[in-house]
């Protein structure tokens, strides 16, 4: 085969294969929809369906906490399992050691049309908090609830979901050396928060997510060693991105 031949060859192969990456790609760009990739765009998805992400929450205590203002991340896992009739389990994990919350319940998702979406859920909150070191020896445990309203509006690659949800403290323990206090918050509101996330088409099966929560609370699991519960409700801002796994 002459040199003229080889290089015809080459490119015609070279072009069929740059074709069939380009209808590939276009065949990977058809099949993702944003309503199926995203963890917070209150969407009916298909029954016994798993998604879980992983974020880093950034949140900025308050100055008069800390006489400093003071911010620290912490880790989220946060998992979907989606049942029949629009119902899913929701369930959220965040730790940085020494803080830890877990919340776990129910939601419910109606779409009265392919963009719009909401939600209503709840879950059962339970923070732990622990800190040895430095001369301290305390634990907290906190229970609350957290009643949750979502609305979304979703395209093909990109959702905004807009949540509000309530805190209600129903029972604090706090273990001071070998001095144990028992619900000594009793049943209180904590407080309430509003947040906005943004999420888009990472891959062609995962998307990313970006977000910023206003949290108005007397008590965040965060701050715990510094303060335990106040009388009245403080601006904590919260900053994350998120990685659907």
């Amino acid at each position: 085969m002459s040199r003229l031949n080889r290089e015809f060859m080459l490119r015609y192969l070279l072009s069929v294969v740059m074709l069939i990456l380009s209808f590939g790609g276009i065949a990977q760009q058809a099949e993702f929809d944003i309503r199926g990739r995203s963890m917070y765009i209150p969407a009916r998805q298909k029954p016994w369906k798993f998604d879980h992400s992983l974020s880093l929450a950034q949140i900025y205590l308050p100055s008069e906490w800390l006489e400093q203002s003071i911010s620290a991340p912490m880790l989220e896992y946060k998992a979907n399992f989606s049942l029949p009739k629009g119902f899913t389990l929701n369930a959220n994990l965040r730790t940085l050691i020494i803080a830890n919350d877990v919340r776990f319940g129910p939601s419910w998702q109606y779409s009265p049309t392919d963009r719009i979406h909401f939600a209503l859920a709840y879950q059962l909150g339970f923070g732990y908090g622990f800190l040895h070191e430095f001369g301290y020896n305390n634990t907290i445990q906190v229970w609350q609830h957290h009643p949750m309203l979502r609305a979304g509006y979703s395209f093909k690659n990109v959702a905004i979901t807009l949540q509000g949800r309530m805190d209600w403290i129903m029972d604090t323990k706090l273990n001071v050396n070998d001095y144990v206090t028992s619900n000594t918050t009793g049943s209180t509101f904590n407080g309430y928060a509003v947040g906005m996330f943004l999420e888009q088409r990472l891959t062609r099966r995962n998307s990313i997510s970006f977000g910023f929560v206003a949290n108005f609370s007397k008590f965040n699991i965060l701050g715990w060693p510094a303060l335990n519960v106040v009388d009245r409700q403080y601006f904590i801002p919260e900053v994350n991105i998120g990685f659907r796994l």
